[in-house]
């Protein structure tokens, strides 16, 4: 039995038992990784950061993420959690400096203080260690005067956060692992589907609220536009069908259902394309091993004007992961787009059933590659043969978007959070 079976089969075992006592068990949990972590950091050297810390004129939100500057899902909620709240508070920005770092700064507001950290290494296992952490984030919350922190994680309390006990803390929970850590004030799902699954162990969560995961900005007007530029710079067509794919380069998350689906079709639409943004490597050395054609592959972009022109280049999303998604914002960014999507069901989670129907979406089942070649087949046909349907799709796919993913309403609901607790 490998490590992953028999983790799963732990969490199944552990779930039988009654909720009052799975309760204790995490509440266990958080304490130890805790104490663990709070022995271990006084023992590592550290050297004290001087700082220029101005005076304080409002009250202060700390945003912590050690990827905060990338481009992904949960790093771009973040970003707009601190742009939403810098008219009524002091907001500062902490992050680990990475080589995108400096690009992608510029998605912050001019009033938000950067506090960049420096750091050797991360642990992968739980309770995730940061080594040589450089400022450490407690020092910050203490040495700046922080009156509320906000952060985003699997679920669970971890290093470094686990060690800021004395102020209200806004958890963004991204993979419905369940945290009874005393000063986690608000716990903010990104999607039914982790919600339940921290209920799972905890129960019913007073300090839930169910949202996912905004888009950081909407489309801007250009976004065909741009979208008509990157075709030409490919050499496709106006009138050719583009299906893609935006996601993490990433073997671990990479599933074959999509490529293996479009392998099927590829020769009987020779005026169809496969664009495929931040490619894993392991798609990559099937397409070159296999000579399937007319895939473009495009290289991963901190830059938000190049994400909107794949998006405005696309017909229709083809999406992939393995595990799945707890919300979703690569397919949001496409349905605000109106691009209607093609999706399966995944090994793990599927949170995007919860928005995607029939009217905007395909779904085909789990390892289905026939299934998912069939729907291609079926967009592709609609939109050449059913104009008023299409349009019907697209038109809903951008409603359903502004109803789920509004940035809008999720700066709302983050300040009126904020002013509930530290006004």
């Amino acid at each position: 039995m490998n490590k992953t079976a028999l983790r799963n089969k732990i969490k199944a075992t552990l779930l039988l038992i009654p909720k009052p006592i799975l309760r204790q068990v995490v509440k266990l949990r958080d304490w130890y990784w805790w104490l663990f972590c709070k022995i271990w950091e006084a023992r590592q050297p550290y050297k004290k950061t001087i700082y220029s810390i101005p005076a304080k004129q409002k009250k202060r939100v700390l945003i912590y993420a050690i990827h905060g500057m990338r481009h992904a899902g949960t790093e771009k909620n973040l970003q707009l959690v601190a742009n939403s709240l810098t008219d009524d508070y002091e907001v500062f920005f902490m992050y680990g400096i990475e080589p995108a770092s400096k690009s992608r700064s510029a998605v912050l507001d001019s009033q938000i203080t950067h506090i960049p950290f420096t750091y050797s290494s991360v642990e992968i296992p739980v309770p995730n260690r940061i080594f040589d952490m450089q400022p450490r984030l407690a020092s910050v919350v203490k040495d700046y005067q922080i009156d509320c922190l906000i952060t985003a994680s699997p679920g669970y309390s971890h290093y470094p956060w686990n060690q800021v006990r004395d102020i209200p803390i806004v958890l963004l929970n991204i993979f419905g692992a369940p945290t009874l850590q005393p000063n986690v004030h608000t716990v903010i799902y990104n999607s039914m589907t982790t919600k339940k699954h921290a209920g799972a162990w905890i129960g019913e969560d007073a300090r839930a609220i169910v949202q996912f995961a905004p888009l950081l900005t909407t489309p801007p007007k250009t976004t065909r536009d741009l979208g008509a530029k990157l075709r030409e710079k490919l050499g496709i067509s106006p009138s050719d069908f583009v299906f893609g794919r935006i996601g993490r380069a990433d073997d671990g998350i990479f599933d074959p259902i999509g490529i293996r689906a479009w392998q099927m079709i590829a020769e009987k639409y020779p005026s169809a394309h496969y664009l495929i943004m931040s490619p894993p490597p392991a798609l990559t050395k099937i397409v070159q091993k296999e000579n399937i054609p007319r895939v473009h592959l495009l290289p991963p972009s901190n830059i938000e004007e190049e994400v909107w022109a794949f998006h405005g280049a696309l017909d229709a999303m083809a999406h992939f992961r393995f595990d799945g998604e707890t919300s979703g914002v690569a397919i949001a960014e496409s349905l605000a787009v109106g691009n209607p999507i093609i999706s399966h069901y995944s090994h793990i989670w599927n949170a995007h059933a919860e928005y995607l129907d029939i009217s905007i979406a395909r779904f085909a089942q789990r390892d289905n590659h026939q299934e998912y070649a069939a729907y291609m087949e079926e967009l592709i046909n609609v939109r050449d043969t059913n104009t008023l349907t299409w349009k019907a799709m697209q038109k809903q796919a951008t409603m359903v978007a502004e109803k789920n993913f509004s940035p809008d309403t999720y700066k709302k609901m983050t300040k009126s959070i904020i002013d509930l607790i530290i006004q």
